[in-house]
């Protein structure tokens, strides 16, 4: 590749490429996105990165085969864009002094790259998104207002005062919901033990979203919490794959 530039706009491309097929796993203690070489390669071979090449054929070398591909990837890997590892086990895990993670997998740091179609990938480039922007934008302007809050007129001060009494009521309210549950609970293992005890909004602290949270109104042991049902999709999920 002549454009040294070539290998950041190539990941740029392809970093979220449905082709990719990517997910999430713990590598040296934080979420990446990893995949497969094979799903790489055919993210090279996809109608959008054949009009980008053929647009701009320094940035974006043609594919007419396998080992351009193989030299593409190589030279992201050379750019330090992704790196090799492997996909542990749990057993493989409590090995590496890891501890295994029911909702994401737990990646280790390969030594070398083989290029060999099942191999895994992590990302370690992830460009700056609008919504980043956006982000820092808003903590700028929130900066700035607060730095000038002397200067506010006397009815924004007034609303900002009422927001903040219905936030510390919401804070409230949720602490209130969760003592009454906890406490409901705690009595309800005297008479349906063997269910597992009554709770009100199961799903009040679970890793889901904050409708999720409330949803559904009450239930019994662990059977209605949204980590018991999520586990029992990812087991079906891999029965299914068994059979195929």
């Amino acid at each position: 590749m002549s454009d040294p530039n070539s290998p950041v706009s190539i990941a740029s491309l392809l970093r979220h490429h449905k082709e990719l097929k990517q997910r999430q796993g713990l590598f040296q203690s934080r979420r990446m996105d990893f995949f497969r070489f094979k799903r790489f390669v055919r993210a090279l071979k996809s109608p959008e990165y054949a009009v980008n090449s053929k647009d701009d054929p320094e940035q974006y070398p043609p594919i007419t085969n396998d080992e351009d591909a193989r030299n593409i990837f190589i030279s992201l890997i050379k750019a330090q864009l992704v790196v090799p590892c492997t996909k542990l086990h749990t057993s493989e895990c409590k090995d590496h002094g890891i501890k295994p993670n029911k909702d994401y997998p737990s990646l280790l740091l390969s030594t070398k790259a083989t290029l060999v179609p099942d191999e895994y990938y992590v990302w370690t480039y992830n460009p700056k998104t609008e919504m980043d922007y956006l982000i820092l934008l808003g903590i700028t302007l929130g900066i700035f207002a607060f730095v000038c809050y002397p200067l506010w007129p006397q009815s924004m001060k007034r609303l900002v005062y009422y927001l903040s009494l219905s936030m510390l009521a919401l804070i409230a309210l949720f602490f209130g919901i969760a003592i009454v549950r906890f406490v409901i609970y705690i009595f309800s293992l005297a008479i349906v033990s063997k269910h597992g005890g009554f709770w009100i909004f199961p799903n009040l602290f679970e890793d889901c979203g904050v409708l999720d949270s409330f949803k559904p109104i009450y239930g019994y042991g662990e059977v209605d919490c949204y980590s018991y049902i999520k586990k029992l999709k990812r087991r079906k999920k891999r029965l299914d794959k068994k059979k195929q």
